[in-house]
């Protein structure tokens, strides 16, 4: 799937990418703002932007001297993001809709990537050029899953779809990146092979408790909802109904949420 295509898959979660926000994204952003640590006065970039889970922090970390750059293929994200910093008066956090792996721009003192550097073609590549973004001696951070993070659920809901498709589970294309950089170990060593130094790699936790609302909008707010598609409106209620009954059948009562954010310098 080329970065066009998943941005239209994100375009498409809107409402219910913000609704899951409080959840999932905000605080994952947060952390790793908080694991940058990001000073007033910097000039960030934030790639892979969603809905601004890391982008608001950001900027409320850099104060009006400084300037954030927000950036994602989903303009229904964006919009939502736009809105937030309109209401919190952030008006030197700009949400631009831009392909990340043509963005150009003056260096930055931190770039950071929240969940997204494993969606980007060439993983290695993209990421390599993201860096020299940065200057020198700059903050480089990447948000990855932990390794098993939100496993159990992918498993029941893929299961559950090809089910209703009549098809054969089968490995989607971002998986070996996921997998790459999924340990404390691999990423940190992953970021040094990119050229950064004084690498880091923190750990944070969040579980979830699973209700049906939150189940159901952890698949229409996130990139799952790409694997609805092509689904008639009837079929992707029995994927819903049945999906709720295979995670109660399977015993799945929390979600392990867990993310490495990597930090290094250029």
């Amino acid at each position: 799937m080329d970065l066009s295509a998943i941005g239209a898959v994100f375009d498409r979660t809107g409402a219910d990418f913000a609704r899951l926000a409080p959840h999932l994204w905000d605080p994952i952003g947060r952390a790793t703002v908080d694991i940058v640590a990001v000073k007033p006065g910097d000039r960030v970039l934030d790639v892979c932007c969603g809905a601004g889970g890391s982008a608001l922090p950001a900027a409320a970390a850099t104060g009006a001297d400084g300037r954030v750059d927000a950036i994602d293929l989903a303009g229904s994200l964006l919009a939502v993001g736009r809105e937030h910093a309109a209401v919190e008066g952030l008006t030197h956090l700009r949400f631009i809709r831009a392909d990340a792996t043509a963005w150009e721009a003056d260096p930055y003192d931190v770039a950071m990537c929240v969940l997204g550097v494993f969606m980007l073609p060439d993983m290695d590549a993209s990421v390599g050029r993201l860096t020299r973004l940065v200057r020198p001696g700059g903050t480089f951070a990447v948000t990855t899953w932990a390794a098993g993070a939100l496993e159990n659920f992918g498993v029941a809901l893929s299961d559950t779809i090809h089910h209703e498709r009549g098809t054969e589970p089968g490995s989607p294309a971002s998986r070996d990146s996921v997998t790459k950089i999924a340990t404390e170990r691999k990423l940190g060593d992953w970021l040094t092979g990119l050229g950064l130094t004084g690498v880091t790699v923190s750990r944070v936790p969040l579980t979830l408790t699973v209700t049906d609302d939150l189940a159901w909008l952890l698949v229409t707010g996130s990139g799952f909802r790409g694997m609805l598609d092509g689904l008639e409106p009837a079929a992707v209620s029995r994927v819903r109904d049945n999906l709720l009954v295979t995670l109660r059948e399977r015993g799945i009562s929390t979600l392990d949420a867990t993310t490495l954010v990597g930090v290094g310098r250029r």
